[in-house]
């Protein structure tokens, strides 16, 4: 047991008061072995204020009163580590820090710390402030791990946010089938220390491929996606991270999905093409033909929407650049051309256009060197975008087959530089930088886009070389699946589309 008379305490006791009145945070960041696992402990009150942090093999709850009598309070982790405990002082920044480094152990496959931090204070009770319970797993470095963590609901499309508390949070999706499915109104929270899904607060509408754009007052702005109907539709939301919940704001004036949601310098928000209606006869194709051209602006201190002058061409499943001057790059995507007799044929563009926040007006732009929809643009730096893959040719007799290719746009200098290609062609892939000038394209589907064929390979692009490299194989083959950075260092993939169509309740997580 911890002695009361430890001469630090005396000193710390004088401001015990005032201790409890802030709240103590922990932050546990890592888990690759090897690796370093990185610890912080913040705010201290003030420099040199003394703080434990404990770690454990399991959590609590652990009564206080063990330590102190006096304590009624309880831990969230146990005490079998304690004498392995961390002891320091804030420094003037008012952190404590901890870097410990991971061997590569087999037996540390997905072995399990819990950490928790508190202060010592020694009046009126030994501890002070309590910080949050924090979680570390651990798997082997630069490889995709499941560790049988299973979402309560299959989900295709969902989009994923990290929340105020360290957990992180999937966002409607579908079930179904890729091309078949339910959009659901629920939201699943990854807890931490029991490494679970559990419920979330609920959407005010059932959502599938919407999009989710965080505002700068830190609220998250949800716009359309396909309703439990499978209909597009123009209703949006906001979740607020500090009530924890969703609730309406404003209508687009067009019903979308497959659209962009850009966040502009001025913090109003972007919204670009989308399909407007889902027509299914007399073909699934179509569909294409209610790709819009239509643009409007979200004013979050409004809440209101603005419509905008059209693009030059319809879009859907394009995709969207905000480049450092501010204009938004609007490249690719499917959409469809005007013909005389049959009325329209499907298309899918090569073409980009520039939109100008400053005359709210959209411009030309060079084209891409080949036509591509269905992916997201990967931030390489020094103001430098990899589009790779992504669905190609869309005729009438031949329902877009994804490509190789890709290429690298510069904005500063405004052109277009083919690099690559992949070593397999893919669409509704993911991708996240390693560091180093590297960066990780994972799964998505290969076939057609009525017919996709979901991939379990990835790749890795280096900057170096401009070209790609194997890379380690998903547990499971996902097309769409949601994508996070998690608080904890790690790359969430959940669910997705997988092998046979069905979408998947399996999860695994990228261990840098």
């Amino acid at each position: 047991m911890l002695a009361r008379s430890l001469p630090f305490v005396l000193v710390a006791g004088l401001i015990a008061p005032m201790a409890r009145a802030q709240l103590l945070e922990l932050d546990a960041v890592g888990g690759s072995t090897p690796g370093l696992l990185q610890l912080d402990t913040f705010p201290g009150l003030f420099p040199g204020e003394l703080v434990m942090v404990i770690p454990s093999t399991s959590t609590g709850p652990i009564p206080l009163w063990i330590i102190d009598p006096l304590d009624v309070r309880e831990l969230s982790v146990g005490l079998d580590l304690l004498g392995l405990a961390w002891i320091g002082v804030t420094g003037l920044d008012g952190h404590f820090r901890i870097d410990l480094p991971l061997p590569a152990l087999p037996a540390l496959q997905d072995a399990a710390l819990f950490y928790q931090a508190l202060t010592i204070s020694g009046s009126p009770t030994f501890v002070g402030r309590l910080s949050n319970p924090n979680a570390t797993r651990l798997a082997d470095a630069g490889a995709l791990r499941n560790r049988n963590v299973q979402t309560g609901t299959p989900r295709v499309f969902a989009t994923a946010v990290a929340r105020q508390d360290r957990s992180y949070m999937l966002v409607g999706g579908a079930q179904g089938q890729l091309l078949a499915q339910v959009a659901t109104d629920t939201t699943e929270v990854y807890d931490v220390l029991n490494d679970a899904f559990v419920p979330g607060p609920t959407l005010t509408a059932p959502r599938s491929m919407h999009t989710m754009t965080k505002l700068n007052d830190g609220r998250w702005l949800i716009t359309g996606g396909v309703n439990a109907g499978n209909d597009p539709q123009p209703s949006c939301e906001v979740y607020d991270p500090n009530l924890d919940l969703f609730y309406p704001v404003a209508t687009m004036n067009v019903p979308r999905m497959g659209h962009t949601a850009t966040l502009l310098q001025n913090g109003k928000v972007l919204v670009t093409g989308g399909l407007q209606a889902l027509t299914v006869t007399p073909t699934q194709l179509s569909a294409i033909h209610d790709a819009t051209n239509t643009a409007e602006l979200y004013d979050p201190a409004l809440d209101t929407w603005t419509s905008l002058p059209n693009m030059s061409t319809p879009r859907a499943a394009h995709m969207a650049v905000l480049r450092p001057d501010g204009k938004v790059l609007l490249a690719g995507g499917i959409s469809w051309d005007s013909v005389i007799i049959i009325g329209w044929l499907p298309a899918m563009r090569s073409s980009c256009e520039l939109f100008n926040p400053n005359t709210n007006t959209f411009g030309s732009a060079p084209s891409m060197a080949t036509p591509r929809s269905l992916i997201e643009p990967v931030a390489l730096g020094n103001d430098r975008w990899l589009f790779a893959g992504g669905i190609t040719a869309l005729t009438l007799t031949n329902p877009g087959t994804p490509t190789a290719n890709a290429e690298i746009y510069d904005a500063a200098a405004g052109t277009w530089t083919t690099v690559g290609p992949l070593a397999h062609a893919r669409g509704y892939h993911k991708s996240w930088p390693l560091g180093g000038g590297q960066f990780l394209i994972t799964g998505g589907a290969d076939g057609t886009v009525l017919a996709p064929n979901p991939l379990s390979s990835t790749e890795v692009f280096s900057t170096a070389t401009n070209s790609f490299t194997a890379g380690p194989a998903l547990t499971t083959a996902r097309a769409a699946p949601a994508m996070l950075r998690t608080p904890q260092g790690q790359v969430l993939l959940g669910g997705g589309s997988t092998t046979g169509g069905a979408v998947t309740t399996s999860t695994e997580w990228y261990f840098f």
